[in-house]
């Protein structure tokens, strides 16, 4: 049998049942659900995830995906999952005021030098002492080019201090 990898977004108004109504159909399908991120948003529930499924039952799942009242729905081909060349990772967390441009700022920097985004995830929260609007931002980033850890290090270090923002990182291979 050769599967076929399905990658869905949805976005929705919140209401209950959303994940049960969107498993059922991938069982039914003898699908898999494999990876996902879901949350709420702005009063949304929108989601992002992997599904593995038999080609046979590939067109089936994808119809009954896109016959669910109420959600906005994209269903697109995954590629195999390829074997991983050796590659240096990183974890970088960011604490800063926020201001219109500081992910552009952040992101340019560290794909000049060959990171690319494994997941992010970013928020905004009012600063306990002075109700500042601060920006918080995780990120898993992998490299394979030959960058040395130092020059990653050193990038960051240096953004920090021309954003203004705390800037920490650990890195593994």
């Amino acid at each position: 049998m050769q599967t076929s990898i399905l990658l869905i977004t949805f976005s929705g108004d919140d209401r209950q049942g959303i994940v049960h109504e969107i498993a059922a159909k991938v069982h039914s399908h003898q699908g898999n659900w494999e990876r996902s991120r879901l949350i709420h948003l702005s009063g949304r529930f929108v989601g992002l995830l992997q599904v593995s499924v038999s080609k046979e039952n590939r067109e089936g799942l994808r119809s009954d995906l896109m016959s669910i009242q109420g959600l906005e729905l994209t269903v697109a081909e995954g590629k195999g999952i390829p074997q991983p060349a050796e590659a240096k990772s990183f974890k970088v967390s960011l604490v800063g005021a926020d201001h219109p441009g500081i992910v552009s700022e952040v992101f340019a920097s560290l794909a000049s030098l060959g990171l690319n985004v494994e997941s992010m995830s970013t928020k905004t929260e009012a600063a306990a002492d002075s109700g500042t609007l601060l920006f918080r931002a995780e990120a898993r980033l992998s490299t394979r080019e030959p960058t040395s850890e130092s020059t990653i290090l050193e990038v960051l270090e240096n953004l920090g201090m021309d954003l203004l923002v705390e800037v920490s990182a650990d890195s593994s291979s």
